[in-house]
Order: C-alpha cells, then structure tokens, then sequence
C-alpha cells in the first residue's frame, strides 16, 4: 500500500476513535446531576468556584453522585 493511503486510514481511525471518546463524555456530562446527592443544594457546572470545591463521583456501573463541600465526609475532606 501507498503510505499516504496507509496514513489517511490511520487518521481516520484516530479521528473515530476521538468522536466516540468526545460523545461519552458529552453523555455523561448532560446525565450530571444538578443538585447535592446529600442536602438538595443546586450546583451551577458553570461557576468554576463549585467545580473546584464540589466531589463528583462516577461509579463503573453508572451511577454519578454530587456532594456539596459541605456534605463531604470529614475523611475524604482531608485528602
């Protein structure tokens, strides 16, 4: 094969590969909670002061959980 068609066919790869990791993200980020898990308090994902402070977790099986700064467990607080 010419290796410009060989280099083509490896960008193309990359590119698909880049579009489904982008859409994934995109999912999760749109299935984000919009309030704390524990106290009800609403999160604004725009203000970069809650997105610094704020513990997100995201479990293999799908669910993601939200907790405010001060909902946070005095153990995880620390670390």
């Amino acid at each position: 094969m010419n290796s410009r068609k060989l280099k083509r066919k490896k960008d193309l790869a990359t590119r698909k590969v880049a579009r489904k990791t982008s859409k994934k993200v995109s999912n999760a980020i749109s299935q984000m909670p919009k309030k704390c898990d524990e106290c009800g308090a609403s999160f604004d994902k725009s203000d970069k002061g809650m997105l610094d402070s704020w513990k997100i977790a995201v479990y293999d099986d799908g669910p993601i959980h939200l907790v405010c700064p001060d909902c946070v467990p005095e153990e995880i607080r620390n670390q």
